[in-house]
């Protein structure tokens, strides 16, 4: 074990009380579930079950998310195991919550302690692990190998910061890396990135994140909400972050002087900003309502989402979608997730987090770049004229995910035929 591999195991055991306070901490800020806070500490009391584990990890919403609709293709095939899905965050075990197939166990995800990590392995005794996009913990990897579970990286994407720490620190995670049964990423660039820092089995897959199943739509809201909008100018700006919501502001009443009627629906990133947003909005002469506080939007300007689980709701209704954190820099949200509800897509200049998605949208003409942000309303009065009547995919970006499916499981069908057999 190298110096720095063996400085981060002794600092991270010695550490393990003062985490378990940061824990603590969190949880009565809301930012862990104080329900299930000793998962995170690698407890639990649910049963492993008596079949072929695969433990398979993402870290927040859009992973998860992305995760379900490759268990999903899994399971299809492979119908007699068992799979393990754990989380990190709060917001993402809520949305996968209900969402979970059969044959699928939901924890969060242990901290990298060694000893919450001994627990979570000890207990779950995976037979595979794959662990999606960047979640390269030093513990957690380490002793899942170890142990000689075999380790797949899906998705692999880090960003050229996090490339050039790394770097730095080769000695640390060369050693992991290169013992990775499969190492899939998103593009060339990042292949060349997980290779320098020592992975070998490396191969591109594109963006997991554009494989995923559409969002599901409550066909009972879908249809009340509808009915209460009725025929009113409608456009939608989804996953907003500080300093996007001036650019909503001015948009809105640009295009209210040629629609009266508009409709403006405002999802903030983080739900806890609805209130905040809402009284902004008010100070700017915009009436505004949260979806929580009211049930008529009779009087409403600005409809400001402050609920978990509905962004599918919102798509479906909406013809345009513009997205967030593309106009501040801070990378892009997933935006297959519009496109597929038949929502076109407008964005900013800020894609780094998703280049392959924006591209693929692009290519397939379901997206738009929006060069300056001041020029929003004229990207989106084109489509106040429209009155959209369902949801439906757009067939060509059904194939393009059915295909992607498909050369995906060829990934993994030799590491999932390896499993070992039912256990008795």
């Amino acid at each position: 074990m190298s110096l720095l591999r063996s400085g981060y195991y002794g600092l991270s055991w010695l550490s393990a009380p003062l985490i378990s306070g940061y824990l603590a901490w969190r949880a009565s800020k809301g930012r862990e579930d104080k329900t299930r806070l000793k998962e995170r500490k690698g407890i639990t009391t649910t049963p492993r079950p008596h079949k072929s584990l695969v433990w398979i990890h993402a870290v927040s919403v859009g992973e998860a998310v992305a995760a379900l609709t490759i268990i999903q293709a899994i399971l299809k095939k492979y119908p007699e195991i068992h799979v393990l899905l754990t989380t990190t965050t709060v917001s993402s075990a809520h949305v996968i919550q209900k969402r979970l197939p059969k044959n699928v166990t939901h924890q969060y995800c242990p901290v990298d302690t060694p000893q919450a990590v001994t627990r979570f392995l000890n207990h779950w005794q995976p037979d595979l692990a794959i662990w999606i996009e960047s979640e390269l913990w030093p513990n957690l990897m380490r002793q899942t190998q170890d142990r000689e579970i075999p380790t797949i990286l899906l998705n692999g994407r880090m960003s050229r910061k996090s490339f050039l720490i790394w770097k730095k620190l080769k000695g640390a995670i060369a050693p992991l890396l290169n013992r990775l049964s499969l190492c899939a990423v998103q593009s060339e660039e990042q292949a060349s990135f997980f290779r320098t820092l020592g992975a070998t089995e490396v191969v591109i897959m594109g963006n997991a994140k554009g494989l995923m199943t559409p969002l599901e739509v409550d066909s009972q809201k879908y249809t009340a909400l509808k009915k209460e909008i009725g025929d009113r100018p409608l456009w939608l700006i989804a996953s907003t972050h500080p300093g996007e919501e001036e650019i909503v502001f001015k948009t809105h009443k640009i295009l209210r002087k040629e629609c009266p009627s508009l409709l403006t629906i405002l999802v903030p990133r983080h739900i806890e900003r609805a209130a905040s947003l809402h009284h902004l909005a008010l100070k700017e002469g915009i009436p505004s309502t949260r979806r929580t506080r009211t049930s008529s939007l009779e009087n409403t300007e600005l409809y400001i989402s402050d609920t978990l689980g509905e962004m599918g709701l919102f798509y479906a209704l909406s013809p345009v979608a513009v997205m967030g954190a593309t106009f501040v820099p801070r990378g892009g949200h997933n935006p297959i997730e519009a496109a597929q509800l038949g929502a076109f897509v407008l964005h900013g200049p800020h894609t780094f987090n998703n280049p392959q998605l924006y591209e693929i949208l692009s290519s397939l003409n379901l997206s738009k770049y929006v060069p300056p942000e001041d020029q929003l309303a004229a990207f989106v009065f084109p489509w106040l004229k429209i009155k959209k009547e369902n949801y439906d995919e757009p067939p060509k970006l059904k194939t393009y995910r059915d295909k992607g499916l498909q050369n995906l499981m060829k990934l993994l069908r030799p590491h999932l035929k390896a499993l070992r057999k039912e256990r008795g």
